[in-house]
């Protein structure tokens, strides 16, 4: 099997050709160049393509990881990131791309958790540029917001949703799982199984988590279903290693099922090339 990794940061904030953008947060430790990612990586061996997800320290700036992109153009795809309240947003999202590498957008209504934007009629032209340019949609959105991705999807439902780290559920609180339950019968919608091991607050092998991953396994089938480190935010809770195996060992995954899960899908729905 060739593995699939579908959530991972990379930075160099301390290059100057790419500083963090000036309205954002400065990183909190080192950078975490493509490098880096690589030798963790090795710790597993196997890990044929990975999607990175641009971070929240350049902002809309994506030149980082368009250079990572054409650095290694048989490793990486890339989620890049516009204003999507910018009345220029669906022109920004066609000319993103056409950049080589690109596969979509992250959005994140976690940053304004208090603005109900994502669902707003003024966001429709943007999602019909993503149709238009195949662009996957990738959303960092907590539990509760989530029937804004419903009303997404029931109204785009040509385009492919990936819902990032299990919705960002309450672990203390199973009932806050119940909105991604219901997300399921929307055919777009993929979830990502990342985020658990420093959403937890667990330790590996994050066992109070298995009942909320297993009930979205169940929900949404291995062929929806992607695997996802969230390297290197994991490393607060999980080496590189320990957020694979964490995922891998799950004792209700089959070998189809894990096929699906750590390749298969998210080679779907990121547009892969086999």
């Amino acid at each position: 099997m060739n593995l699939i990794e579908s959530h991972v940061h990379v930075w160099t904030v301390s290059d100057p050709r790419y500083p963090a953008h000036p309205e954002a947060a400065a990183p909190r430790d080192s950078d975490h160049p493509a490098a880096d990612l690589f030798a963790a990586q090795r710790s597993i061996g196997g890990v044929a393509w990975t999607v990175l997800i641009q971070p929240s320290h350049y902002m809309w700036d994506n030149e980082y990881l368009a250079q990572a992109a054409l650095d290694h153009p048989d490793k990486f795809v890339v989620a890049g990131r516009i204003d999507p309240r910018e009345p220029d947003a669906p022109a920004q999202l066609r000319e993103l791309m056409q950049r080589p590498g690109y596969r979509g957008l992250r959005l994140a209504p976690t940053e304004a958790p208090e603005d109900h934007w994502l669902d707003h009629h003024s966001q429709d032209t943007l999602w019909e540029a993503a149709a238009e340019v195949q662009a996957t949609m990738g959303l960092l959105i907590n539990w509760y917001q989530l029937p804004q991705a419903e009303e997404m999807a029931q109204r785009h439902p040509e385009v492919t949703i990936v819902i990032d780290h299990l919705g960002r559920p309450d672990y203390d609180d199973p009932s806050s799982l119940d909105n991604l339950v219901a997300l399921a019968e929307q055919p777009s919608i993929h979830v990502k199984l990342s985020g658990y091991p420093h959403g937890s607050g667990d330790t590996f092998p994050y066992a109070e988590t298995h009942p909320f991953i297993e009930r979205v396994f169940r929900a949404y089938g291995a062929e929806r279903l992607m695997w996802g480190t969230d390297w290197p935010v994991c490393l607060d809770a999980a080496t590189y290693e320990q957020a694979y195996r964490s995922a891998w060992e799950l004792e209700f995954l089959s070998d189809d099922d894990r096929a699906w899960v750590f390749e298969k899908t998210a080679r779907k729905a990121w547009r892969i090339p086999q």
